[in-house]
Parts: C-alpha cells; structure tokens; sequence
C-alpha cells in the first residue's frame, strides 16, 4: 500500500476503530466525572463543566487525531474522533446530564460542538499527515 493510501484510508481497521473508541472511553469518563460531581458539589460541575468538557469536545481530537495520522489510521478514523464527544455528550444529555455553562443545556450547543470538533479533528489530520510524510522524507518515519 502506497504511502498516501495509508495516509488517507488507513492501514489496518483495528488501529482506527481502537483510536475512535478510546477516545469514546475518555470523553465518556469525563462526562461520567461531570455526572457524578453534580450530585456531590456545585464548584466542581462548573469547572468540570467549564474547562474540562470544552477541553476534551473541542481542543483534544486534534492531538488524537494528529496521532491517529501519523500511525496512519486513516482520515474517516480521524475526523469520526471529532464526532465522537458530540455523540457522547448528546447521550449524556438524553440520560440527563447536568446543565452545562449556567443554562445551556448540550443539546443546544451540538451544532457548535459539532464544528469545533471537526475543525479541530481536521488541523490535527493535517499535521499529523505532514509529520508523516515529512519523518518518511527524512527516513524515520512508519512508512514502507
């Protein structure tokens, strides 16, 4: 398989469906810890809720997917990690998950959500295709 090939589709399933899903893990025990502190104590849902959700929903997929891309996942794998904490978020909120940001609840943020982590989840695909092709140029890199 040529070295754009894998950069684009993908190598191997497993590493692309064990990239998606562990992210799902990570941003479902994010939630989970939002869930669970808003039983206990209010200071700790608003910065759970303020910091950490926004964290992980829109800046963390493009370091996971700059990593996916250079261990050429492939690009669906890539941007479907910026998908997943719309999916999971939206789910937390269909269970009933705590208000998020003082009055809006996840649903109302999907759309925006949505963008930041495809945008971020792109940026990340990008750079990591660039390290790859530039580590393969040098002669370091994962390539054939």
């Amino acid at each position: 398989m040529t070295a754009t090939n894998a950069l684009l589709f993908g190598r191997g399933r497993g590493r692309a469906v064990g990239l998606v899903v562990g992210f799902a893990v990570a941003v479902g025990i994010v939630t989970a810890a939002t869930l669970l502190a808003s039983a206990v104590d209010h200071r700790t849902v608003a910065t759970l809720s303020t910091r950490t959700l926004p964290a992980v929903a829109v800046y963390a997929p493009a370091p996971i997917a700059a990593v996916g891309a250079y261990a050429r996942c492939g690009g669906p794998a890539c941007l479907a990690v910026g998908v997943v904490p719309v999916v999971v978020l939206g789910v937390a909120s269909a269970l009933g998950a705590p208000v998020v940001d003082g009055g809006a609840w996840v649903a109302d943020l999907t759309g925006s959500l949505l963008a930041g982590g495809l945008a971020s989840a792109f940026v990340g695909f990008c750079a990591g295709v660039t390290a790859a092709l530039v580590a393969d140029l040098v002669g370091i890199g994962s390539g054939e």
